[in-house]
């Protein structure tokens, strides 16, 4: 009888090991959107809307579930998770039945055509293609007053097209510190600094005499306009992103408490 080894001890298994027990394959939920410039584009249009108006009911979360549905649903679908895909656009389908079935609120259906050629495209970064994002994103706002009130009229437009005023801003104000960023290097003149932003101070000049053309409602474009003199003011070739997006959601919303403000009682 020999004497075991040491490999052959190390290599038999234990007497007392237990049998591997099944595990259950993790439960994962849907792809979240990472575009957090694109949530606010969303949800403050509508939160401009139901503060306008002074309500949130039944038909109005119903609408904002939809919403958030067919917005998630677009981030599983570019991921090509079919699964997802279809259950997001299932809910949505189902949030917005009882408006249109029950409530007869047909006009959303005309809202959504023009949204949905390109809610599932790939996010493209060109001017022209962010500045239609907007004008899509915005319409929860008329989408929203309209469920409120039943109407879909020119206070409906006028909600989006401010809306829309102010977050094209953003387009324009993002892009010029990611331009400034990909440059590298320091402003040392004014001439370099200037040709980064003109973009930036065309667009917020532009938007100051529409903000006085429309006073006093037009006060509420003072925060990206402020935001802008202090953005090309501060322009350096340092991206710090998640700084620049918090800063935007805080412009954003004193835009919103602003706009309800001016408008509350008014419409």
């Amino acid at each position: 009888m020999g004497i075991p080894t040491i490999a052959s001890v190390t290599a038999a298994p234990p007497l007392s090991a237990a049998p591997p027990r099944p595990t259950r394959a993790a439960v994962t939920g849907p792809p979240i959107p990472r575009e957090h410039g694109a949530w606010g584009i969303l949800l403050i249009p509508f939160a401009t809307a139901c503060g306008i108006r002074g309500t949130f009911d039944f038909k109005l979360a119903l609408l904002l579930a939809s919403a958030l549905c067919f917005y998630t649903a677009r981030t599983s679908f570019l991921k090509r998770n079919v699964t997802w895909t279809a259950l997001l656009l299932a809910g949505s389908a189902a949030c917005l039945a009882p408006l249109l079935f029950v409530w007869h609120l047909w006009w959303l259906v005309a809202l959504g055509i023009p949204v949905a050629p390109l809610a599932f495209r790939k996010t493209e970064h060109s001017v022209i293609r962010q500045l239609l994002a907007v004008c899509g994103l915005a319409l929860t706002a008329p989408a929203a007053w309209y469920v409120a009130t039943g109407r879909l009229d020119r206070d409906a437009g006028f909600l989006w097209a401010l809306n829309v005023l102010y977050f094209a801003g953003g387009v324009f104000y993002v892009k010029m510190h990611i331009a400034a960023a990909i440059r590298r290097k320091p402003l040392e003149t004014i001439r370099e600094r200037l040709r980064i932003s003109a973009g930036v101070l065309t667009y917020h000049s532009l938007l100051a005499v529409i903000g006085a053309l429309l006073w006093p409602v037009g006060l509420v474009f003072t925060p990206a306009v402020v935001r802008s003199i202090i953005g090309v003011w501060r322009l350096s070739p340092t991206l710090r992103i998640k700084r620049l997006g918090w800063t935007e959601v805080a412009y954003s919303i004193v835009f919103a408490a602003a706009l309800i403000l001016a408008l509350h009682g008014r419409f």
